[in-house]
């Protein structure tokens, strides 16, 4: 397993790159990499990525908002209800077994995924 600053410090950088280019990076990224390569278990990787999430949305999101490339109608909806939804899946995560949690994960990304390339 590897770990340490520097390899969580590249974590950062493409979780970054990706969420800037294709508004992803936390679930999308930062979990698998946590889970997988650094042996963290799957609800505290979850815990970790939202927490790394704050920053790295704010950067990005300061500079689409220079672009002018928001939506603000659309994010102040999803917000909002996103909000509700992220204290309910926290409470939830805590719940489920880790192997159901990471499948469901898997399923939902291969999903994501498929339709992206599909479209």
């Amino acid at each position: 397993m590897t770990t340490g600053p520097i390899f969580y410090a590249l974590i950062g950088l493409l979780a970054g790159l990706a969420s800037g280019c294709f508004g992803i990076g936390g679930g999308a990224l930062i979990v698998p990499v946590l889970t997988l390569f650094c042996g963290v278990p799957y609800p505290v990787a979850v815990g970790t990525s939202l927490a790394l999430i704050i920053p790295i949305t704010l950067a990005g999101s300061l500079t689409h908002w220079k672009l002018n490339t928001i939506d603000w109608k659309i994010a102040a909806a999803c917000a909002i209800t996103g909000m509700i939804g992220a204290v309910a899946g926290s409470l939830l995560i805590q719940r489920i077994p880790e192997m159901a949690a990471r499948r469901a994960f898997s399923v939902f990304l291969i999903y994501a995924a498929w339709r992206l390339w599909a479209k």
